[in-house]
């Protein structure tokens, strides 16, 4: 009868062992498979690659002499050009553009004012030879015309018929001084015109001509003041070097910054833009300098969005400020910017990977007392690791990290993880 009563007592403690245990696992599950909510502080970032420069600078354009539009040569190649990143002083060389092409195009305006020089020449003879014989042709009328005058007053003593015909001679003689007159202004003026014409093309074509040697004295580009020499971008992108194309609509070739007040300048795909905003805080690092981190604000939004290389959407520039500016920054490094879009204190703080999808609504699965429910919620904000949710849940409360078993529905409608 003992015997029976001690066995049935250690029967008893190792079924109450049993299910303490079974209990303990239950509700306390591996910390890899379940969460514990817990308070904290959240930060959303938007992370962006960019590039530091001069927030201020001096532009090193194509000169005006060769982005004239009269010598009719849009797009001019570069045939020599320094090493970026050099340290220039004022009159420095920088690069070389090439000249053959506009040499080419004055040789054949030069050709041109030959031929018209040669026209002026022959049509200035011609109208002094025309207008003298004009000119002569009119002391001969004004003779016939006298002549005629002398007959004239003669007739006086002759027949009627007679004071009429010589009348009529003189009238005729008169009309004829008359014509060739007119013909004479009509011939000088004509002349004067085609003179001036013939004139003013070997005008132009001598102002091309200056205008082509002018644009060949430029191709020497040189540094209009001492810095960093940063050159520019063509519009695949591709920093300007030797051989590179460059036209006339877009001169920049390279910018000369000023290092005091720092910037970066970073490109952000459309999804994201509308939770940029204006003096949003910025940290900055720069892998030149890895153990240093910049703070920074953001000082400029594009309005319009662009196409950019890196990006499958449209991208919006943004330019960041750098609150101080530091001796190691150059420009041209890269910076690895986070960009603050939302930062929330002291609240309950969900895993991402505790937050499910199902039939369209955020959920998780929660654990109280032994039980797991299935617990919709709203999240007010995220970043890449947590989300923050107000009421419903509690500082402690236990989330599944899985999709339990029997929440799961068929393959199709199965809750999808986010």
């Amino acid at each position: 009868m003992y015997k029976n009563k001690k066995y049935l007592m250690i029967a008893a403690s190792i079924i109450v062992v049993a299910v303490a245990v079974f209990f303990w696992f239950r509700i306390s599950p591996a910390s890899d498979k379940s969460y514990k909510v817990k308070r904290g502080n959240l930060e959303s970032v938007i992370n962006c690659k960019g590039e530091v420069k001069g927030e201020k600078f001096v532009e090193i354009n194509l000169p005006d002499e060769i982005c004239n539009e009269d010598l009719r040569i849009y797009q001019i190649k570069i045939v020599d050009i320094i090493l970026e990143g050099k340290v220039v002083k004022k009159g420095d060389y920088i690069a070389k553009v090439d000249e053959s092409e506009i040499m080419n195009m004055m040789n054949t305006q030069i050709l041109d004012k030959e031929k018209n020089d040669a026209d002026l020449r022959n049509t200035t003879l011609d109208s002094a030879v025309t207008l003298s014989t004009k000119r002569q042709d009119i002391v001969n009328a004004v003779l016939d015309l006298e002549y005629e005058n002398i007959d004239l007053e003669q007739s006086k003593f002759e027949s009627a018929a007679y004071q009429r015909k010589t009348q009529m001679s003189y009238q005729k003689a008169e009309l004829q001084v008359q014509k060739i007159r007119r013909d004479y202004l009509l011939a000088k003026n004509r002349l004067k015109i085609q003179v001036g014409r013939t004139q003013t093309w070997v005008n132009r074509l001598q102002k091309q001509i200056e205008s082509y040697q002018k644009a060949i004295a430029a191709t020497t580009i040189k540094a209009p003041q001492d810095g960093i020499l940063m050159f520019a971008k063509d519009r695949s992108g591709k920093i300007f070097g030797k051989d590179s194309e460059i036209n006339i609509w877009q001169p920049l070739l390279a910018t000369l910054p000023d290092m005091s007040v720092v910037i970066t300048e970073t490109y952000i795909k459309e999804i994201d833009i509308a939770k940029v905003h204006l003096n949003d805080s910025v940290r900055i690092t720069i892998d030149a300098l890895p153990n240093q981190i910049f703070l920074g604000n953001v000082i400029k939004i594009a309005t319009i969005g662009e196409d950019h290389k890196d990006f499958d959407m449209k991208a919006f520039k943004i330019i960041i400020r750098f609150e101080k500016s530091d001796k190691g920054l150059k420009p041209g490094m890269t910076s690895n910017n986070d960009i603050v879009v939302s930062n929330y204190r002291d609240k309950l703080l969900v895993p991402l990977q505790a937050i499910f999808t199902k039939y369209g609504k955020k959920i998780v699965y929660l654990k109280r007392s032994g039980h797991i429910t299935e617990q919709p919620i709203e999240l007010i904000a995220q970043n890449d690791e947590f989300a923050t949710v107000e009421k419903i849940l509690k500082v402690g409360d236990i989330l599944l990290l899985y999709q339990p078993d029997e929440f799961k529905i068929e393959p199709l409608k199965i809750a999808s993880r986010e």
